[in-house]
């Protein structure tokens, strides 16, 4: 059995939790803590009603995409505004930076990916069908927006010797697979979207 089997989470396994400037909430959907005051990495999507500043987050990177609504500019460290509209590829900033969010018109939600970034790098990706995406690295999660997606996990290791890979996983809208350390295939049928978060920790 692999070490770590593939974790499927609903919505019912994520938390509301309020931002660190307390201007809005985010729902948590996944996080590794690295010890009690700082995570490894988060993923997480947030609600954002009204224009204002981004949290700060020394230390981490960060990557942001718009899921929901029209879109947002964000102005980061007084440099030109930077827009990013639905399904736009997603954006990198340092959560040192400082970073206020206007709206191009109406809410948005972002989903958002944050990594320490002395621990590790991320990636985040923004897929939508008929596609095929593979997967390589520590830790992989799949987030289904619109449409059901079917993850086929590829060389499963165990103990370095290679191990049936299983039945393809279906990941239904607004779960999240959660992978680690099995290099995946993310399939997605026609007019499905889904993002793609993936964590490699940086050589001790």
């Amino acid at each position: 059995m692999h070490p770590h089997p593939p974790l499927l989470l609903t919505p019912a396994d994520c938390r509301r939790v309020p931002w660190r400037n307390g201007m809005g909430t985010t729902t948590e959907i996944a996080v590794e803590a690295l010890d009690d005051a700082r995570f490894l990495w988060r993923v997480s999507i947030a609600d954002v009603a009204a224009a204002g500043p981004f949290s700060n987050f020394s230390g981490y990177d960060r990557l942001i995409a718009v899921i929901d609504g029209v879109g947002m500019a964000l102005t980061v460290d007084g440099g030109d505004p930077v827009v990013r509209r639905r399904m736009d590829p997603a954006f990198a900033f340092s959560g040192d930076a400082t970073v206020d969010c206007a709206l191009l018109d109406g809410a948005i939600r972002d989903f958002n990916l944050m990594v320490n970034r002395a621990s590790a790098t991320g990636a985040l990706d923004l897929l939508t069908g008929a596609a095929r995406h593979a997967c390589v690295a520590d830790v992989t999660l799949v987030h289904a927006l619109n449409g059901s997606a079917t993850v086929q996990l590829d060389g499963v290791q165990v103990d370095g010797v290679q191990v049936d890979a299983g039945e393809p996983i279906a990941v239904p809208p607004g779960h999240t697979l959660l992978l680690r350390g099995a290099d995946a295939t993310i399939i997605l049928p026609e007019g499905a979207e889904t993002v793609v978060a993936t964590i490699n920790r940086r050589p001790a």
